[in-house]
């Protein structure tokens, strides 16, 4: 090396030494720093032990010392420099013994102050090896006897340089130090079965670990303490200790004194339990990182364990606890590491691990934290819980996140508070729920009281512990089943009564147990936690499944996974329970009191009409009556507040008690009754009424007296108004029904002229000055002082009702309302059709109705008046809907028929029109989402709906709001008498009210908050924002693909007196499609086909902003019928997207039909016309005529997906449309396209298998599976060709023509292909397809699987055809051994092949070429060199790879194969290609050239060792 020093530097430099080097002792007193004293020690010292898999650990406190006379001399002088005595050691110490010896990794590991030994070792607990150092707080030198090994650990060096080991046994060291092992007390001439540590106690401050002195009344003390406070608790989790015991040995005492004794007293019963995830885990682990571990690999182990204490001569009771120890899914929990941190699990010790264990004789016990282990954590509940955790150093806590701290993503730091987190959220939890599952077997007499003291509910939870605690209750409540029975029911003494829809098995009881164990799928939440535990006492005690459950696991619940599996206790539950279980509580089975809690409680949801039948009504001579609808004799109720005077009230007393509700019963079910009766009972007229009705009739009979004959005074007037004002406050009060409406037929009322005329004859003036006095004359009008609320209380009839409602006088005015339209109804309809159905509906009826345009219009106008101090609305309540709304436009006009249709709920007019979409009559009531009063004009007329009942105006008596009106609107004027009401419609083209309106234009005022808030139909507030963005963001291309007439649909914003149009699609080539769209066919064979060009515009501030084109293949059609099997004729139709673009400019359907096809992914959709939000993943969208659920959502279908003789017409129709139609219509536009690529239109070949072929591999419904099947299995028909091969220069072929492989098989395809066979490629999961059918039974399906027999046939055809073969390394003209090998794989798999192999070109050769099969060839390259000349090409190639070289070697093989094993005989055939004749020959057989001596040595071996298979004659 060249020196670059200078000239004069010296030859060397000398330095001190500087490098770090820490003493040992000052090492060990920073860990012992961190590591606590005290009890600690011993909790050390036993995991160790259980390590080491000792079954027993036992403590010595020994008083003595011993002579040092005859002590082991050290090799150093330090001691005798220091003046230290090899004796200080002999004095007091802590004795540790178990019953195992020492490993070789023990001794390594305890050479390690801060690494352990057994961090690769999956059954040991210590992972740090830091924890034995913890002795150093007692001790300065530690010494042990093992087998035959006696150690001394000296980290002063004072005497061994840290430590000495010696062969105690070997060396007899006993005989010469006797002194030295005295203080073990046992024998040490022979090895020693376990292993003893010794720990003088410190007794001097010249330590440099710790200055601390040690007494024995402190280690006396530190086992007190262990015992009091730890003792069972580092039993529970602890693998194989089984008895902890602790002894003094007194000064000058012989034995030692027993102390404290803790154990397992079923040890031999719950040993294999106890043991057994520690004795699988390491080769668990083993096969993790192998990769051979299977999936699914759990354990789980619970057992009663009992433990006895003792202490000195005194024995405790025994203790019992449930243990459960669960070990997770190891390959689950590397792949969450690997995936999250990409880190393997095995190189950090986490093992998911867990254990939980329960005092059963203390269930007010507080749990403890565990890591084998009990650390100085309390649980927050009763269950101690013990995990792999990672935990400190010093084993005080465990690594968790602080507030604020910022960690690298892959520190460990952090790696460890995951794996923490990872053990309470994910592993923990399921062992809980094993848990909850096993006590009903494991402790079957638990008490009621006592079972959720088992659950992870806390209070208090410390900080500490809450990060992993917070979301354990729900994750534990996450992992469980329905079925899981975990939860406490009634009484086991009660049996469980008939509960709908829940099997009687599944309340099986458990043995001993004192309540019924229920879960989710058969018992009953309070969900509202009842005020009145007794209620819910009582509803066991008559056997209903109640859970009684605490609210943080209802809470929990609701917001789970089972959140809409739970089945939640309610009056209608209770009310269909008591119903099925009459003589759980008729009959006196339970007390009067306990059915009236019952009858309270099921009145709760005030569903009345479903009380029919209950014998519940508590009468006053304290009995029941039976309550009943409708009926003729009614039980009474007094009122229990002075609302209204009393007349007559001595009726009341005049009423027998049998027909009076008892007033002594419960005060809140009192007033439930009455103010119930009072109401009507919502119109359920249930035998209950209120008293206060018997006094109108006195009230009608005062007016009577007065006289119809005579004029009134102004003072009689005013009485009479009086006595009216208090009818209509009963009558408000109590809300007579209109079927006792005729109780006012004799009322008379006051009229303009001062007489009295009966209420039918009169009516109230609410038109003011609409009519002039000559019109007004013309009817009897009510005295001016008969205010217009009493008179709409008394039902007296208006004006307005009766020109503008009387429809046989003015059938100009025709009553027009849906006769079924009750609010409830419609809230029903409204619960399965969402507001997102309402363009569709629409949309729907247009197209019904032959519209081809179809537009929406969201109208932002405020409310306008054109004279605010003047109103002309044709009602005052309608004033509220002038607002916001939006408006449906179609070009096609209403008939008759259409209005008729509108009126219905669930009857439409369309049922047996099979050319319509609609046919449930319900699709319109979509419309009550946004608005609670839809209106409509068409033709000459103009409709209003109001299904409340509230705001159009009164008609006829008794007088009442109508629930639609439909005006014709120029007959009557209608637009000049009401300019306010008919201005929003003006605002559509072509609607003025003074010409007919071609068209139909719907408007659905939104519903306001307020309006919201008394909507009898929905609470849902509709805002303006909401609704434009539902219909900005409608699919509207696709909803147009199967329409018959649509051709346009737009949307439109009005707002500031401004039409924005928002949106646009339409059908751009109609002109060449409107015929087939509209044309109704019945076979498959004149189906057509036609291409569908549909774009969509979008605009911003009537700027064009996106353009949409796509182009669509269509095939529509049908089949004829048996109406006995169907209702209707089945038809549909298969939409396939051919191209698709986003280019805005006015050629963008020229440029796409020059890409066609060029798709993207299409899901595919089930179509009724219109979409059903059903996805098929098939890649196309099919439609049918198929029989819906009424709101559209679904279609009708069986559970098997297969037609039965039992099944419905519904269900027949909808599996005749999918597997019969459909797949016809699919079959006959596959063809179309193969035709068009034969024809050279377009490269249409990735389009026919990627988008036509019906594709199930995503398909996850049977239903749809088996549509793609069906396709399938009539593309087997031999006059479809839709399987593509490159022979012959490329055709297509039938599926009995082709020889399908997969994609993977591609370098066989092409071999075969050379060779003239129609050889198909074809993904894996079409494969998978054809195999299905096959596998179905479908004999007749012409497809067969390729083997090897059925190649080699059709390469026998082909011989001549088939290509060379070269090898790698000569000149390939296309292929080479590498590709013959593969074939060679392919065919030889199946061994029906061998037989037909003869004359084949295949077999690869060592010469680099082929041979054929039938000539011999031989298997043996190892001795080609044998014969260089002919060699090469006798012998099957060296090259053959593994699988093959063991089919040639076959003796199966090799017999029909003619290739032979080289051998003698194999020799005798080739010998003559280099041995000559012996009067030719030069043998020289130490020169270079074969034969030589090598050669013949090598030839005469085979022979001695194949002389069986020699032919002599050959050989001479």
């Amino acid at each position: 090396m060249t020196n670059t020093n200078g000239p004069n530097a010296p030859k060397g430099a000398i330095g001190r030494e500087f490098r770090p080097r820490e003493p040992f002792t000052h090492r060990l007193r920073k860990i012992l720093e961190e590591y606590p004293d005290g009890s600690q020690i011993l909790r050390e010292i036993l995991q160790n032990s259980d390590d080491a898999k000792s079954t027993e650990q036992v403590f010595i406190l020994d008083h003595n010392t011993y002579p040092s006379n005859r002590l082991i001399k050290p090799d150093l002088v330090n001691y005798e420099r220091a003046n230290l005595k090899l004796g200080r050691y002999q004095g007091p110490a802590l004795l540790a013994k178990n019953n195992t010896i020492f490993d070789e990794r023990d001794f390594k590991s305890l050479l390690k102050l801060a690494d352990s030994e057994k961090q690769d070792q999956f059954d040991k607990i210590g992972v740090m090896g830091v924890g034995f150092n913890s002795i150093y707080h007692i001790t300065d030198s530690p010494s042990f006897i093992t087998g035959d090994k006696y150690v001394i650990l000296d980290p002063h060096e004072w005497y061994f340089r840290g430590g000495i080991e010696f062969d105690h046994v070997k060396d007899r060291l006993a005989e010469h130090y006797p002194d030295q092992f005295a203080p073990f007390r046992i024998p040490c001439n022979k090895n020693f079965e376990g292993t003893i540590f010794r720990y003088p106690l410190r007794d001097s401050d010249e330590s440099e670990i710790s200055k601390k002195i040690y007494t024995t009344d402190e280690i006396k003390e530190m086992f007190r303490k262990f015992y009091e406070n730890e003792s069972i608790n580092c039993l529970l989790f602890l693998k194989y200790i089984e008895c902890i015991s602790f002894y003094e040995l007194e000064k000058g005492a012989i034995e030692p004194k027993l102390l404290y004794k803790i154990q397992l007293m079923n040890a031999e019963k719950v040993r294999q339990e106890r043991r057994l995830i520690v004795e699988k885990i390491m080769p668990m682990m083993d096969s993790l990182n192998s990769g051979k571990l299977d999936e699914n690999q759990q354990l789980e182990t619970t057992y009663v364990a009992s433990f006895s204490r003792q202490k000195g001569d005194s024995i405790e009771s025994n203790s019992k606890w449930l243990i459960l120890n669960y070990l997770d899914d190891l390959r689950k929990t590397d792949a969450y590491f690997q995936s999250k941190f990409k880190k393997n699990i095995g190189e950090y010790k986490f093992v998911p691990n867990v254990g939980l264990a329960i005092p059963l004789e203390n269930l007010n016990a507080t749990g403890r934290l565990f890591c084998f282990l009990p650390l100085p954590i309390e649980m927050p509940f009763l269950v101690s819980v013990h995990g792999y955790f990672a935990v400190s150093n010093n084993r005080r806590s465990l690594w968790s996140p602080a507030d604020g701290e910022d960690l690298a993503f892959d520190a460990l730091a952090n790696l460890k508070i995951e794996w923490n987190k990872y053990l309470f959220e994910k592993v923990l939890p399921k062992a809980w729920v094993k848990l909850l599952y096993e006590l009903p077997i494991k402790i079957p007499n638990i008490g009621s009281c006592d079972l959720y003291k088992f659950w992870p509910i806390g209070e208090n939870i410390s900080k500490n512990i809450n990060i992993f605690c917070k979301d354990l209750l729900k994750n534990v409540i996450e992992s469980f089943s329905i079925e899981d029975r975990v939860f406490n029911g009634p009484s086991s003494s009660n049996i469980i009564g008939k509960v709908s829809q829940i099997s009687a098995d599944s309340y099986n009881t458990f043995q001993n147990s004192e309540f019924h164990w229920l879960s989710l799928y058969n018992g009953y939440l309070d969900d509202r936690l009842l005020a009145d535990i007794n209620l819910l006492k009582i509803i066991g005690n008559i056997g209903f499944p109640v859970i009684s459950v605490p609210y943080d696991v209802i809470r929990v619940l609701k917001e789970s996974k089972h959140r809409n599996s739970l089945r939640v206790l309610s009056p209608a539950i209770i009310r269909t329970y008591l119903n099925s279980n009459r003589n759980r509580w008729e009959f006196d089975a339970i007390s009067r009191k306990e059915v009236l809690q019952l009858f309270k409680f099921i009145l709760g949801d005030k569903k009345f009409d479903e009380l029919e039948g209950f014998k519940m009504i508590p009468l006053a001579n304290n009995t029941f009556d039976t309550l009943t609808l409708s009926s003729k004799s009614y039980m009474y109720i007094d009122k229990i507040t002075e609302n209204i005077k009393n007349y007559n009230n001595s009726l009341i007393n005049q009423l027998n008690s049998n027909k009076l509700i008892d007033k002594n019963i419960d005060s809140e079910l009192y007033k439930i009754l009455y103010d119930n009766a009072k109401v009507r009972w919502n119109g359920c007229d249930l035998n209950i009424k209120i008293l206060d009705e018997i006094e109108v009739k006195d009230l009608i009979s005062i007016i009577s007296d007065i006289g119809e004959d005579k004029e009134l005074s102004m003072d009689e007037i005013k009485n009479v108004i009086e006595i009216l004002k208090r009818i209509a406050k009963i009558q408000h009060v109590t809300k007579i029904e209109e079927n006792d409406q005729e109780i006012l037929d004799e009322l008379l009322i006051p009229s303009t002229k001062n007489r009295l005329l009966k209420i039918r004859e009169i009516y109230s003036d609410d038109l003011g000055n609409m009519l002039d006095n000559e019109e007004r004359s013309e009817y009897n009008i009510v005295h001016s002082l008969v205010t217009q609320n009493i008179a709409s209380e008394l039902g007296i009839q208006t004006l307005r009702g009766r020109i503008f409602g009387n429809e046989n006088e003015n059938a100009e005015w025709e009553i027009y309302g849906q006769h079924e339209s009750l609010t409830t109804r419609i809230k029903n309809i409204l619960n399965d059709y969402s507001m997102d159905s309402l363009f569709k509906e629409f949309l729907q009826n247009a197209d019904d109705a032959g519209a081809k345009k179809f537009s929406v219009y969201l109208d932002e106008r405020p409310k306008f008046q054109h004279n605010p101090s003047k109103k002309s609305l044709f009602s005052e309540e309608l004033e509220v809907w002038q607002g916001h709304a939006i408006w449906i436009y179609n070009d096609a006009e209403f008939n008759d028929t259409d209005f008729t249709s509108l009126l219905k709920l669930g009857i439409g007019g369309k049922s047996d029109d099979d050319t319509k979409i609609g046919r449930f009559g319900i699709g319109f009531n979509c419309a009550f989402h946004v608005t609670d009063l839809p209106s409509l004009v068409s033709r000459e007329y103009i409709a209003f709906l109001d299904p409340h009942a509230k705001f159009l105006p009164e008609y006829g008596y008794p007088s009442k709001k109508r629930k639609g009106v439909k005006i014709n609107f120029m007959k009557t004027d209608f637009g000049s008498k009401f300019p306010d009401q008919c201005y929003p419609y003006m605002a559509i083209e072509g609607c003025d009210f003074t010409k007919e309106f071609k068209g139909t234009l719907f408007r659905l005022p939104l519903r306001t908050r307020a309006l919201a808030e008394d909507s009898k139909i929905s609470q849902g507030e509709i805002k303006i924002n909401n609704i434009r963005k539902k219909f900005s963001n409608i699919q509207s291309n696709k909803e147009m693909l199967f329409l018959r007439n649509i051709e346009s649909c737009s949307f439109y914003n009005i707002e500031g007196g401004e039409t924005q149009l928002i949106w646009k699609s339409q059908i751009r080539n109609i002109k060449s499609c409107r015929e087939d769209r509209q044309n109704i066919v019945d076979n498959i064979v004149d189906a057509p086909i036609y291409q569908l060009n549909i774009e969509r515009k979008d605009y911003k501030n009537s700027e064009l902003r996106t353009k949409n084109s796509e182009i669509w293949l269509l095939c529509t059609g049908g089949h004829d019928f048996d109406k006995d099997l169907m209702e209707r004729k089945p038809r549909g139709g298969v939409a396939s997207l051919l191209a698709q673009s986003n280019d805005k400019s006015d050629e963008s359907f020229d440029k796409l039909e020059k890409l066609t096809p060029n798709p993207p992914k299409l899901e595919g959709e089930v179509f009724s016309y219109l979409s059903l939000s059903i996805s098929t993943n098939l890649g196309v969208h099919l439609n049918g005529n198929f029989s819906l659920t009424s709101a559209r959502r679904g279609i009708f279908q069986s559970k098997s997906d297969l037609p039965r003789k039992d099944s419905d017409k519904n269900v027949k129709q909808n599996l005749y449309i999918l597997y019969d139609v459909l797949p016809d219509l699919h079959v006959k536009l596959l063809d179309y396209v193969v035709k068009k690529h034969e024809n050279k239109e377009a490269n249409f070949l990735p389009y026919i298998m990627n988008n036509l072929w019906p594709n199930t591999k995503d398909v996850t419904m049977n239903f749809f599976k088996n549509y793609g099947l069906n396709v399938i299995k009539k593309l087997g028909n031999d006059i479809h060709r839709i399987f593509w091969t490159e022979a012959d220069d490329g055709q297509f072929i039938s599926l009995k023509d082709a020889r399908i492989f997969r994609n993977e098989e591609k370098i066989i395809v092409d071999i075969l292909v050379s060779s003239g066979i129609s050889a198909v490629m074809l993904e894996e999961d079409k494969i998978k397809q054809l195999n299905e059918i096959i596998e179905s039974g479908e004999s007749e399906f012409p497809y067969k699987p390729v083997s090897g027999e059925s190649i080699c046939e059709d390469l026998q055809l082909k011989i001549s055809s088939i290509p060379s073969f070269k090898r790698e390394d000569m000149i390939v003209d296309k292929y080479t051994h590498d590709d013959l090998f593969k074939l060679l794989e392919f065919i030889l798999q199946d061994k029906n092949s061998y037989e037909i192999l003869s004359e084949l070109p295949l077999v690869p050769l060592s010469n680099g070429l082929v041979g054929k099969f039938g000539e011999v060839y031989y298997v043996g390259h190892e001795f080609l060199d044998l014969f260089p000349d002919i060699g090469p090409s006798k012998f099957v190639s060296a090259g053959l790879l593994a699988n093959l070289s063991i089919i040639f070697k076959d003796d199966y093989f090799s017999k029909k194969a003619n290739i032979k094993k080289f051998n003698a005989s194999a020799v005798l055939d080739l010998l003559d290609s280099v041995l000559k004749p012996v009067r030719e020959s030069k043998l020289n057989p130490n020169g270079k050239i074969l034969p030589d001596r090598r050669w013949f040595e090598r030839i005469w071996l085979i022979f001695n060792n194949d002389a069986r298979n020699i032919d002599f004659d050959k050989l001479s």
